[in-house]
């Protein structure tokens, strides 16, 4: 039980908390405001308070994400880049969870060997691993390709060991019990491994997603054909563009933002809770 003194305390740790967020909040605050503004009136008021203000609602309030939207190809984009992700997070959480069942419940020969290069890979950097992956693509003749995208992408390092960490301290009696109603090891991968490891499979989706709609370097080596480019590489042609102006490109940059900002809304607490999950388990 706290006492006064500590729920005071508590209070203005909170307050103090929140006015600190409201002054890293300012980049986006201003964004969004500005988002909605002609470039006259974003430089009328960028030297005062008037920058965080949006305008009122009426006549071309929206003329900046209309433009975005109707005369760009910003929504096939996100459209790409919403579908690469989907198919990457399923094919994520099955080859991904597969290989940490294995190696967490399953004895094969070099079994802790093959968990070592694992986590060497990832110390590896990224360039060294996008150039092999770019010959390979290449080799295969897939570049300009969703396949050639996709392929290199589904087996991450990362998500093999958070899922193996979370699989180690699943109790085997389960397994031995479904074995006798005849469950082998692959059903029982995906009607009772996955349901009782909600946690891990929603922060694999989530970082699955954030890196599939962050990414920029990758999808600009591989994509050359405009109706397959992601949203980054979409954001840069468009604010690259001469005839952009300040507005629009606020406006595709706050359309960009804006999934992000709901996924960590949204997903915030799986993210934490899988993270901690993982690196409390033994083994």
């Amino acid at each position: 039980m706290l006492t006064k003194k500590q729920r005071g305390l508590n209070w203005l740790l909170v307050a103090f908390l929140l006015i600190l967020s409201v002054f890293f909040l300012f980049p986006v605050i201003w964004m969004l405001a500005n988002s909605f503004k002609p470039d006259a009136a974003i430089t009328a008021d960028m030297n005062s308070v008037a920058a965080f203000i949006p305008p009122v609602p009426g006549g071309g309030f929206l003329d900046n994400y209309i433009s975005i939207l109707t005369d760009t190809k910003f929504v096939r984009y996100m459209a790409n880049t919403l579908l690469y992700a989907a198919i990457l997070i399923v094919l994520g959480i099955i080859v991904n969870g597969l290989a940490g069942y294995a190696l967490a419940k399953i004895n094969f020969p070099f079994r802790d060997q093959w968990l070592l290069v694992i986590l060497m890979l990832l110390i590896v950097p990224t360039e060294t691993v996008i150039t092999i992956h770019f010959l390979f693509i290449a080799k295969l003749g897939l570049l300009d390709t969703v396949v050639g995208y996709i392929l290199p992408m589904i087996v991450n390092p990362f998500n093999i060991f958070l899922f193996r960490q979370v699989f180690v301290s699943l109790p085997d009696d389960v397994y031995e019990a479904a074995q006798l109603d005849y469950c082998g090891p692959v059903k029982y991968f995906f009607t009772m491994v996955l349901p009782m490891s909600k946690t891990v499979v929603a922060t694999v989706s989530v970082f699955t997603f954030l890196g599939v709609w962050n990414d920029y370097l990758w999808p600009s080596l591989v994509f050359t054909s405009s109706d397959l480019l992601t949203a980054q590489i979409g954001l840069n042609s468009i604010t690259a563009n001469e005839n952009t102006t300040m507005g629009q490109t606020l406006a595709v940059i706050t359309l960009v933002t804006i999934p992000v900002i709901i996924i960590y809304a949204l997903f915030s607490k799986q993210i934490v809770a899988g993270v901690m999950s993982t690196g409390s388990k033994e083994g």
